[in-house]
């Protein structure tokens, strides 16, 4: 049963992630070729919650983000935030639309980082009771 669950977070991470990828796609093709990919990254998430856009983004400040995003991703902090930037100033249209970003981005980022919260807690949970189990060690 627990399995089970677990498939179902993974389908709606997957649907979560594609509709978060897409709208990036849609309002800011260089900013999804940077973040989409890394859309599991607890940081990644953390930071599309609090800035949704790319005015937001670039509002913050690289020094800022930098500061913010290093407790949850040490190594790649400032790697992720260059990246960000560079791809910030890649594209000079704004999209009709973008502002709305900010409402639809960060209430997905939020979606997506309690499904994978629930997954953890899930696995968690498989892990104990595999680890109880009598035949634990011939399982695995």
């Amino acid at each position: 049963m627990l399995v089970g669950f677990d498939q179902d977070l993974a389908a709606e991470a997957t649907r979560t992630s594609n509709r978060i990828r897409g709208l990036l796609t849609q309002f800011h093709p260089s900013l999804e070729r940077v973040l989409g990919p890394r859309l599991d990254h607890q940081a990644v998430t953390w930071l599309l919650e609090r800035y949704g856009s790319p005015s937001a983004l670039r509002k913050a400040g690289r020094r800022k983000l930098v500061e913010v995003i290093r407790p949850r991703a040490p190594r790649m902090a400032q790697r992720l935030i260059d990246d960000v930037f560079d791809a910030l100033d890649e594209q000079t249209v704004v999209v009709p639309g973008t502002g709305t970003l900010d409402l639809v981005i960060p209430s997905l980022a939020r979606s997506l980082g309690a499904v994978h919260e629930q997954r953890r807690a899930t696995e968690a949970q498989i892990n104990t009771l595999l680890e109880d189990h009598p035949l634990a060690k011939v399982l695995t």
